[in-house]
């Protein structure tokens, strides 16, 4: 594994897909701990995928008195029609926590089906955020008032999508800052989503890419200069934001070539 650490920006590189996975696992349990012991909440924001699948892990990890309950999660985007990630959370890894006591499916923050209504269903998503900000679940940013979530794991496409956030899409060139959770309403793209606003808001943001078929995508994301828009994964900047890789997906980083 190398990493490279510039301040509270970090990349890792893992030396197969199930390392990168059981890492996610741990930075969920990690951040989960602190913030709990902190202000006795954790709030969590997942995608689809990979990145869903590999939080199986949480299942087997030794939670040392964690109380789990106190975790709220959300889902970076939606398809109101199929609950894709709602149902993948389940049977991934929520239905075992519920079943031994430790999670709530109430805490599981589920998006409206309405499918007729995109932008209500992502105004209603945006005010159970909000919901919780008001209970002091989610903290709220001084500024621009929107909710701070603790930790949120992002998986990038080999176009360089996170989220419903696609190149150069009118949702990754949106710069307004009220703007929260919007709608993507396109044959095949019924979503709701997390904006890049949102997402940056965050304490701490990890986006994991794997295969060689995202490592050229990475390194644009990662060492080249790009135009606004261009390449939504590039455009996260947290608080603290980490890219998890495997070694496939980093092999064109220039730290990875000169060390072969």
């Amino acid at each position: 594994m190398f990493e490279i650490d510039e301040g509270e920006f970090i990349v890792e590189a893992f030396d197969t897909e199930e390392e990168l996975s059981a890492a996610l696992c741990l930075e969920v349990f990690e951040n989960a701990k602190a913030c709990i012991e902190d202000r006795g909440a954790f709030s969590l924001a997942i995608p689809g995928g990979s990145v869903a699948k590999a939080l199986k892990g949480l299942c087997e990890l030794e939670d040392e008195g964690l109380d789990w309950s106190k975790m709220h999660v959300f889902f970076v985007n939606e398809r109101p029609e199929e609950q894709k990630c709602y149902n993948l959370a389940r049977t991934t890894w929520v239905d075992e926590f519920i079943a031994q006591g430790k999670f709530k499916l109430e805490n599981l923050h589920k998006v409206m089906e309405n499918a007729e209504d995109l932008d209500g269903v992502a105004k209603d998503y945006e005010a159970q955020m909000f919901a919780l900000a008001e209970d002091e679940v989610l903290p709220r940013d001084e500024y621009t008032k929107a909710p701070v979530f603790d930790l949120i794991l992002l998986g990038m496409g080999a176009d360089g999508h996170v989220g419903s956030i696609y190149p150069n899409s009118p949702q990754a060139k949106d710069e307004n800052i009220s703007t929260n959770v919007f709608a993507v309403d396109m044959p095949g793209k019924r979503t709701i989503s997390m904006s890049l606003h949102l997402i940056n808001q965050a304490d701490r943001v990890v986006v994991a890419a794997t295969g060689a078929g995202k490592a050229e995508t990475v390194k644009k994301a990662l060492e080249e200069d790009l135009e606004f828009g261009e390449l939504p994964g590039a455009m996260v900047d947290a608080f603290s934001t980490i890219w998890f890789l495997d070694l496939a997906a980093a092999s064109k980083l220039s730290s990875v070539q000169d060390d072969e």
